[in-house]
């Protein structure tokens, strides 16, 4: 058969079903699975058939940079001639590429310059902002544009298929495509009215209710959506792509959320939070764009067992808020898979893992039963090439924005890759889509170098993986040595300060003062304390203002001088040491019976 009559047989035979692709939020975590979700996707020739992507916080970092890759591919060449391996070689770059760009550690870098510390004391720049700029600087402006000097607008994503008509509208002409023209909806939360939120390359603002039962419950305010950026306030036409992603990704009480000003009337001012607080899948932006099959790569937090957990204010507060989290994406992904099975490959970070049953102290004072694993998953981790140990490691990584060693990038993306390997050949309605046909030996993913320690972990290797779930001080409990020399040098510095103020202090106290200098100095205070008097300290004025805006100025000043000097600090030594401990290469390789 010819390739133009395969083609059509193709697109005759998926007419009116339509391909997206949810990636969850999760930060970086969330991303580097992702990536081997689409490496997997690109060996099995998916890739060509997403018609939505649909992205979330970490999601929404990756997601906007692999669709930025597939707008150069789909401009640069014709339908006809986009192959597979286009595509392969897109996620080929993302590999090496994305990693590069998170050892820039992105969340460290929103504090380390001094003049934008300083501007962030401002109504209108937060730290949010600053962030959005760092994604365009190190993600997508080298992709589209390396030389530019100004921020990636959204309405520029809009892709422009080569050699297809210039109005082309990818809702009513990809049906003709054999590669897809992408929609890419990047999800955020609106705080004003508790709505989705939804950046696209088209428009921007809450989506319409779409079901009736919806439109029945919910009588929150809606902002309405502009049906274009050209037909907003001319503040708000050139919204960018980093402030977008930055929206999707403002991950509530660690970012302060992101201002969309005067697009609305009566002085709404939309507060914008990480998409994950509604949904944190991105499923239902699928659901809006009447997708028909799913492929949901969701390595978002899953909430852990707490068999003694908090009871002030503060902890079952925080408790409660992950037990509603983690009830919404249960009953949503439930329903949905629940409906037809064969249409949704579902990938997460605790997929093939079991649930453990606890039962009760009988009458005796005896436990009825020993805990046993129950619910069993249809495939095991080990089915796929995990450990079930490294699994749950590998679900407790942290969700966020600093530098990832190769060994964390790598373990992350290889069980996104293993993982969904025979997922997306379960579902049956999408393994429809997969090349059937042999593929060429092709230069292998460099991931995959660690797949023999996640089915044989080492000591080292579980010690990098539980490292790996903290927030901060993890090159203090991989090594010992850093430690060492870290507390020897602060107490160093700090004993030289204390006796150095002690040495300013004798030496003040060794000024002797005359009865007529003490006597005039307390007249002096005195003076400022006598209503009749205090005229006389008008003159100071010209003195006290500049001197009270120059106070002003030092108190911003020091602590955005000292947050700069603090993550110089950190980059110079400690992330250096953290990713040079993470190399792939330092690692012994498993002996594998």
């Amino acid at each position: 058969m010819k390739k133009g009559q395969s083609q059509k047989k193709l697109r005759a035979k998926t007419k009116g079903d339509k391909l997206g692709l949810a990636l969850s939020g999760g930060g970086f975590r969330a991303a580097f699975f992702h990536l081997g979700v689409l490496a997997q996707m690109a060996e099995l020739g998916l890739l060509r058939h997403v018609e939505v992507i649909s992205t979330v916080s970490g999601g929404s970092i990756v997601g906007a940079l692999y669709y930025v890759h597939v707008k150069k591919l789909l401009e640069d060449k014709p339908d006809a001639e986009i192959s597979d391996d286009d595509f392969r070689s897109i996620v080929a770059r993302l590999e090496v590429d994305f990693p590069a760009a998170v050892r820039k550690n992105i969340r460290m870098r929103t504090f380390q310059n001094f003049f934008k510390n300083l501007r962030m004391r401002r109504a209108d720049y937060s730290r949010s902002d600053r962030i959005g700029e760092l994604y365009d600087e190190h993600f997508y402006r080298p992709v589209l544009d390396p030389k530019r000097q100004s921020m990636i607008e959204m309405r520029e994503l809009k892709i422009f298929p080569k050699d297809d008509k210039p109005d082309f509208y990818p809702l009513d002409d990809n049906g003709r495509r054999s590669a897809k023209v992408p929609i890419l909806l990047i999800n955020a939360t609106t705080l004003n009215t508790g709505h989705h939120w939804r950046f696209e390359a088209s428009r921007m603002g809450e989506p319409p209710l779409s079901s009736p039962a919806a439109i029945e419950i919910d009588k929150n305010l809606r902002l309405r959506r502009p049906p274009a950026y050209d037909e907003v306030t001319p503040k708000q036409q050139n919204f960018e792509l980093g402030l977008a992603v930055a929206a999707s990704a403002c991950v509530p009480g660690l970012f302060h959320p992101l201002a969309v000003s005067d697009l609305y009337p009566d002085d709404i001012r939309v507060q914008l939070v990480d998409g994950g607080v509604h949904d944190n899948q991105g499923l239902q932006g699928l659901l809006d764009m009447s997708c028909t099959r799913f492929i949901v790569s969701d390595a978002s937090g899953q909430m852990d067992d707490e068999p003694d957990p908090a009871t002030k204010i503060a902890g079952v507060v925080s408790r409660t808020n992950s037990i509603l989290m983690d009830r919404v994406r249960e009953e949503q992904l439930i329903r949905k898979l629940g409906e037809n099975e064969s249409r949704i490959a579902l990938m997460h970070l605790r997929k093939g893992l079991s649930a453990t049953a606890v039962s009760w102290i009988g009458a005796d004072g005896a436990v009825a039963q020993e805990p046993k694993p129950e619910r069993q998953p249809r495939i095991a981790a080990e089915d796929f090439g995990v450990a079930q140990e490294i699994q749950l490691r590998l679900s407790k990584i942290r969700t966020d924005l600093d530098s990832f060693t190769e060994v964390e990038a790598y373990s992350l993306m290889a069980d996104g890759y293993l993982m969904s390997r025979e997922e997306l050949r379960r579902a049956s309605d999408i393994a429809t889509l997969i090349v059937k046909k042999k593929q060429k030996a092709k230069e292998p993913w460099r991931f995959l170098r660690i797949a023999p320690c996640l089915s044989n972990p080492t000591d080292e290797f579980r010690k990098q993986l539980d490292v790996g779930s903290e927030l901060a001080f993890k090159i203090f409990r991989l090594s010992p040595a850093v430690t060492i020399v870290t507390i020897a040098v602060v107490a160093g510095l700090g004993i030289g300060a204390f006796i150095l103020w002690m040495d300013n202090i004798v030496e003040f106290f060794k000024f002797s003062f005359t009865v007529w200098e003490v006597a005039l100095a307390l007249a002096v205070l005195a003076l400022g304390f006598i209503p009749k008097l205090s005229r006389i300290f008008k003159i100071l004025r010209f003195v006290r203002a500049p001197a009270e805006y120059v106070g002003r100025l030092m108190l911003r000043a020091l602590p955005s001088a000292l947050g700069s000097l603090f993550v110089w600090i950190h980059f110079f030594i400690y992330d250096r040491l953290f990713l040079r401990r993470g190399k792939l290469d330092r690692l012994q390789p498993p002996v594998i019976p």
